[in-house]
């Protein structure tokens, strides 16, 4: 059986060398502005979220034009802006971690956040163009 003594300095020396494979990582700071951003978003969709479904819903019936008609106006047309929004801020927070626990290769990471960033740009930019395009083609 090994002496209390020894054990000691194995587990100290085990700590030690855990320590140094992570010190370099950086700090967690960010961790929690994206974990702020990640709940934020989450409790922003709820509301959002019914929203937007129960509009569809009920203009699951109607034609082409009485849904444009609808995005006609300031308060659907905000709401859809912002469920869109709130939605793609959600899913590259989501996105990021993810990568974060799955990519190693660092040029392999950043690469992939920036097209997950890049796409997440490119489709509020269309979305929010497609919204106000309708909203002020009335």
């Amino acid at each position: 059986m090994p002496s209390p003594h020894s054990l000691s300095n194995s587990t100290a020396l085990r700590d030690e060398t855990m320590l140094r494979r992570v010190r370099h990582f950086g700090s967690a700071r960010d961790g929690l502005r994206e974990w702020r951003l990640q709940r934020t978003t989450a409790l922003a969709l709820i509301p959002l979220g019914l929203y937007f479904a129960a509009s569809m819903l009920r203009l699951a019936t109607s034609d082409q034009m009485t849904a444009a008609a609808w995005l006609t106006s300031p308060v659907p047309a905000l709401l859809v802006i912002l469920f869109v929004l709130a939605t793609l801020a959600h899913a590259v927070v989501g996105l990021r971690s993810v990568l974060a626990d799955y990519v190693h290769t660092r040029a392999r990471l950043v690469a992939a956040e920036l097209l997950v960033r890049g796409a997440a740009v490119i489709l509020a930019g269309a979305s929010v163009l497609a919204v106000l395009k309708l909203f002020l083609g009335r």
